[in-house]
């Protein structure tokens, strides 16, 4: 398939009720399937879309979870992750060592007694954990080329960089910058791409009122894609309380500054 999925495009904590039904309530997936194995970034509540999709596969594929950083709406769907539980599974886990905490141990503690029954590891599948080499900055994933750059975030935060069957994906879940403050290092890392997916958690109005949360806006979003010669940029990482309505009013916005700009939603697929 070798296309990049929206899992869940929600921040924070997940929301629930029909004025979220069109962009969907889950927290921050994605994922990307080869013909060689399947790729998550992320944990959050929409890697139960992941599960369903690998439990309809009929046939067992190696999987390699990224994560961008360890706060609770990127991790609370990975005990519920069915392949953990299965005998066949073959699960590599990766996150940066560079960060302060030791995230092995991290995630060792959120799965396990007394949060979770099951503790980490303790399961009869072959897993690794394994940390994001250092030395250099891309590898070879089941065909697809992954590069990452470290971004601001509270507690540390990476970016992915996806290359796959000619397409370019930016995954920028959880990134503060204003229009002062964006580094010429992420637009280098952005470069080019096809498609860019950005955090806009925050309209500019309520960005004045969270400074140092660690998330952007869309008009940060619409400043990145126009200078990095992005082909399509999609707003993500959406506030809990954001309805559908409140996002259809941000996507007019940011399109008279970016008008190739969507929404990210579940289930969307990126295709050019």
């Amino acid at each position: 398939m070798q296309e990049v999925t929206i899992q869940g495009a929600r921040g924070t904590i997940p929301a629930c009720g029909d004025e979220f039904k069109r962009y969907g309530g889950n927290t921050t997936c994605y994922s990307l399937r080869t013909d060689k194995g399947i790729i998550i970034f992320d944990a959050g509540t929409g890697i139960s879309h992941v599960k369903r999709e690998i439990a309809h596969l009929g046939k067992t594929l190696p999987i390699t979870l990224f994560f961008t950083h360890f706060h609770m709406d990127h991790v609370i769907g990975f005990p519920c992750f069915d392949p953990l539980y299965d005998k066949n599974a073959r699960i590599n886990i990766m996150a940066d060592p560079r960060r302060r905490d030791n995230w092995k141990s991290t995630l060792k503690t959120f799965m396990g007694k007394p949060y979770w029954p099951v503790g980490l590891g303790e399961t009869d599948i072959k897993m690794t954990l394994k940390d994001i080499p250092v030395s250099r900055d891309a590898m070879d994933v089941y065909g697809a080329r992954v590069s990452w750059l470290s971004v601001p975030h509270p507690q540390q935060c990476l970016a992915y960089r996806i290359e796959a069957a000619g397409k370019t994906t930016i995954i920028a879940t959880d990134i503060e910058y204003d229009l002062e403050t964006i580094q010429t290092s992420f637009i280098n890392f952005c470069r080019g791409a096809d498609f860019l997916i950005f955090d806009a958690q925050y309209t500019p109005e309520e960005y004045e009122f969270h400074k140092g949360w660690g998330h952007s806006t869309w008009q940060v979003g619409a400043r990145v894609a126009a200078c990095a010669g992005i082909g399509r940029l999609i707003l993500t990482h959406h506030a809990p309380a954001r309805t559908d309505n409140e996002l259809n009013r941000i996507i007019k916005n940011a399109r008279n500054e970016f008008a190739s700009t969507d929404i990210a939603m579940e289930n969307m697929v990126l295709r050019k």
